[in-house]
């Protein structure tokens, strides 16, 4: 019993240590999936896109430019880790749902703005949705 005691102590303790590392900055984690190779720029480049989506939605509110530019990046980054995906022959099925959850993701918030900053949202959706699209027609080439 004591050992089972001690087991589930240190692990806790091991689960609260790794919940209280700090999360890397946008720039940090661009910095690192541009420095990194192929097969790891898929999931740099698209946990990216996912934190530069959330962080457009936060920022919304109080700055609406830097929320559209946010934005944009976020597809950026999805189509960079698609082209990533593509170029490395790796992780095509991981990623193809990764940006169609971003993608869906990215219309939700769409409707949640304003109606006359909607319009410039639109291509960058597009452009996930063409990355998408490249990524099928790889996966299920004849």
């Amino acid at each position: 019993m004591r050992k089972l005691l001690i087991a589930v102590i240190l692990a806790v303790t091991v689960v609260a240590l790794a919940h209280d590392k700090p999360q890397e900055t946008l720039d940090q984690l661009q910095a690192r999936a541009a420095a990194a190779d192929k097969k790891k720029q898929v999931d740099l480049y698209a946990d990216l896109a996912q934190r530069q989506l959330e962080a457009a939605d936060a920022t919304y509110n109080t700055s609406v430019e830097q929320a559209k530019t946010l934005f944009k990046d976020s597809a950026k980054s999805a189509v960079m880790a698609a082209q990533a995906a593509l170029d490395a022959n790796h992780k095509l099925k991981k990623t193809e749902i990764r940006l169609r959850e971003l993608s869906l993701h990215m219309s939700n918030i769409r409707e949640t703005w304003a109606f006359e900053d909607r319009a410039a949202l639109a291509p960058a959706i597009q452009s996930v949705e063409a990355s998408r699209t490249k990524l099928l027609d790889r996966m299920f080439q004849k």
